[in-house]
């Protein structure tokens, strides 16, 4: 439970409401269970109707389309461990355990109604950010000469950067441009387990100024108040990750920064929730350098956003909406 995307999500309520709560690994004298998406979807499926399951999917897993990496799934992860024995089709093995939970709690409304279709009891709840102060916005430097960028997440969807460099490079003609990354500077290139990579080595290559700061919610509050503006690229072409939610939005918009996104349905709601203008969603390479060519050269205008996102990140995105929608799904686990 120390990843972000894992500590943020039910331990982080319970911690919250002084629900108290122990890891175990099966269902004895066991009422409630809360499983994560790490669960042995094999043997939980067995569980006795008697013990209620929650089960948290904040990953599109249904919207994955079928390929090399979704068929191996089933087999890498009985290899790596979640799973106790390999199984041919993970995503029929997933759907069979929505089938059998009492609950299931997932992070848009998108994934929603596609868990709908194997669940009557589904509800959404994003991450909880306690965990990083609020920092209210500020007027930036008046610099006309440099532009700090922060991008913050795990080495796998690192990759989503590599969309946005040409927009980087064709700005960095004109000013100076920094990219801080907060992230484990030393990660695992599969199931975030196997085979160690060097992220400094990786960024050698972009032709960019990148500076890479580990990860902590300490040092993503430091880095945040050094930078001008946040990004938040999505691989548009994976749906895997083009479902995923406004998490990383939300983030930024906490610390104060203006953001600059790709177009999901996520980050279109996002904005939209926030009244958020559209110049901030990218779709396309173009998109991304008249984006970053405009919040560059107008720090009012970057001002303007991050008031509208911070006051978003503390109202409808704020922490007891979160609480709320966790309550809920308990909540739902006593009705007739």
């Amino acid at each position: 439970m120390t990843p972000p995307g894992d500590r943020r999500r039910f331990p982080a309520y319970a911690a919250d409401r002084g629900m108290g709560f122990r890891v175990v690994d099966g269902w004895e004298d066991m009422d409630v269970v809360v499983l994560s998406s790490e669960a042995d979807l094999v043997r939980w499926r067995r569980a006795p109707d008697g013990v209620r399951i929650v089960l948290d999917l904040p990953d599109a897993f249904l919207d994955e389309g079928w390929g090399l990496r979704s068929a191996a799934r089933g087999l890498a992860k009985w290899v790596a461990g979640p799973l106790s024995r390999p199984v041919s089709s993970h995503h029929r093995a997933m759907c069979r355990l929505i089938e059998r939970a009492d609950a299931v709690v997932c992070s848009t409304p998108e994934q929603a109604q596609n868990l709908s279709r194997h669940s009557d009891n589904v509800h959404v709840a994003l991450d909880l950010h306690r965990e990083i102060a609020p920092v209210a916005p500020v007027a930036g430097a008046a610099r006309a000469d440099r532009l700090d960028l922060v991008w913050e997440g795990m080495y796998p969807t690192l990759e989503a950067i590599e969309a946005v460099l040409p927009a980087i490079r064709r700005l960095a003609a004109d000013v100076e441009v920094v990219l801080h990354l907060v992230t484990d500077p030393v990660a695992h290139r599969f199931m975030n387990r196997y085979v160690t990579v060097d992220v400094t080595e990786v960024v050698a290559r972009w032709g960019i100024q990148v500076e890479v700061h580990p990860w902590s919610p300490d040092g993503l509050v430091r880095v945040a108040a050094l930078s001008d503006l946040a990004i938040v690229p999505v691989d548009r072409s994976d749906p895997y990750t083009l479902g995923k939610p406004e998490n990383r939005m939300r983030v930024f918009w906490r610390l104060g920064l203006p953001v600059v996104v790709s177009e999901s349905p996520a980050h279109r709601r996002a904005c939209g929730v926030a009244g958020m203008p559209d110049d901030v969603l990218c779709v396309d390479t173009a998109d991304w350098e008249r984006s970053l060519a405009h919040y560059a050269a107008d720090p009012e205008a970057r001002l303007a956003v991050a008031r509208v996102g911070h006051a978003a990140a503390l109202g409808p995105y704020g922490d007891e909406s979160v609480l709320s929608a966790w309550d809920g799904v308990f909540r739902s686990l006593d009705a007739p």
